[in-house]
């Protein structure tokens, strides 16, 4: 799928592979490998922005991934080709830095419990805003169609 439809399709707390199609080189082609590294790989969907239009001249909609310890950001009309390899499961908690739909996915904890543990070893982020992902989130995807991977 493109870049459009992991904007559209993948709920942010996805793991999102994305490949530019090319093999895999063997392990001695060091530098080539690096490179193949960089055009393929996954991450965790951290955020979503698609707003265009009027009240956006010139914004062109992305998402990011958290690979390791980067950043990573794709816009639409890259040529790599991307999955959703999985969608983040029922129960688990979202971390955003701020309450808005452009805001940043800190952490993804497995449950209330945890995402209670990793805000008070956050302190610092006074404005954290929790969502926790639901059936009926997950439901919609599948009842809507939008199950591509």
């Amino acid at each position: 799928m493109n870049a459009d439809l992991i904007i559209s399709l993948a709920p942010i707390g996805s793991v999102v592979e994305w490949s530019d199609g090319a093999p895999r080189p063997p392990e001695h082609h060091v530098a080539t490998l690096y490179h193949w590294n960089h055009n393929n790989g996954a991450g965790l969907l951290v955020r979503k922005c698609g707003e265009t239009g009027p009240d956006h001249p010139g914004a062109q909609p992305f998402f990011m991934l958290r690979c390791e310890d980067d950043l990573r950001t794709f816009s639409v009309g890259l040529t790599y080709r991307f999955r959703i390899a999985s969608r983040p499961k029922i129960g688990s908690i979202r971390i955003f830095e701020r309450d808005d739909p452009a805001a940043l996915m800190l952490h993804l904890a497995d449950d209330w419990d945890a995402a209670r543990a990793w805000l008070t070893d956050n302190t610092a982020l006074s404005d954290a805003f929790t969502v926790e992902v639901t059936a009926d989130e997950l439901a919609a995807d599948h009842v809507e169609g939008r199950t591509a991977a």
